[in-house]
């Protein structure tokens, strides 16, 4: 399917400069000031979802899980931007993210009949999503809404790939979200430093695809 690779190929260029202007639109804030450094962090962003789409193709092939792969590694740069830069994982970005996946699975459900499969990624996205709603009621100055967002929206993906994948991807997104807490409550020496947990939630996710 060249076509399709070559459709996300140039997706995948042109997603850094998308990204950025999506994250500050939905964010009502300028992201990153003046000509070059906006030049350089497109750049960047545009760089990271091409080599993290090659990745990608390298591991599942041309196959509509991949395509469900590259739309998260895109839209997932633009989140992880977003948090570094505003502590915010906007809601909008966060649901085009599990719809878009969400449309890739009902397509393979149609056409292969795989609704078991379906309906167990959307019951997995419902449950974490519940999990972390009530760790942000217990814990509502350590998880924000858009991280509680986020975790349903990995478990839509992740649910795809069977149970396990379900389980080690939100064992590690969650290990290394923790590990990156601890370093940061040390390095400032208080225990209610904030930081942002999209890049360890997203780059946690992804990674345990890889390992399956």
């Amino acid at each position: 399917m060249p076509i399709l690779e070559y459709a996300v190929g140039a997706g995948s260029f042109v997603a850094g400069p998308v990204m950025l202007s999506v994250a500050e639109r939905t964010t009502n804030t300028e992201l990153v000031t003046g000509n070059r450094p906006r030049f350089v962090v497109a750049a960047t962003m545009s760089a990271a979802t091409v080599a993290a789409s090659w990745i990608g193709w390298l591991r599942l092939g041309t196959t509509p899980t991949w395509l469900a792969w590259c739309w998260v590694c895109a839209l997932g740069v633009g989140l992880a931007l977003t948090d570094l830069r505003c502590r915010r994982l906007p809601f909008p970005v966060v649901t085009t993210l599990a719809g878009g996946c969400a449309v890739v699975f009902v397509g393979v459900a149609i056409v292969d009949g795989a609704w078991s499969r379906f309906g167990f990624t959307c019951a997995a996205a419902v449950v974490a999503f519940g999990l972390a709603s009530l760790l942000q009621l217990c814990m509502p100055d350590h998880t924000g809404g858009g991280d509680t967002a986020l975790y349903g929206a990995l478990a839509l993906f992740l649910g795809w790939f069977g149970w396990d994948a379900l389980l080690r991807g939100l064992l590690i997104a969650t290990g290394l979200t923790a590990a990156v807490a601890l370093v940061v409550a040390v390095s400032s020496k208080s225990v209610n430093s904030t930081f942002a947990a999209g890049p360890s939630l997203l780059g946690g996710a992804l990674a345990s695809v890889l390992m399956a």
